[in-house]
């Protein structure tokens, strides 16, 4: 997963995330998240395809967790 579309939509997964979860801690945690996927899919151009492919597989763990 290294496109652009990919990544926003997955920040577009957390704000799912966020309107459907009623724990604010949560919320909070998936707002900082949809804000890192959306950083990244902005900058991630500019970053080496070894620290993208590492920030992306750490952000789609974390995702992945509070998805379930």
């Amino acid at each position: 997963m290294s496109s652009q579309f990919e990544m926003f939509e997955c920040a577009a997964e957390c704000e799912r995330l966020m309107d459907a979860a009623s724990d604010p801690l949560k919320k909070q945690i998936l707002e900082k998240l949809r804000d890192m996927w959306i950083a990244l899919a902005n900058e991630g151009v500019s970053v080496s395809p070894a620290l993208l492919a590492m920030q992306l597989e750490e952000l789609g763990r974390v995702q992945s967790d509070l998805a379930s």
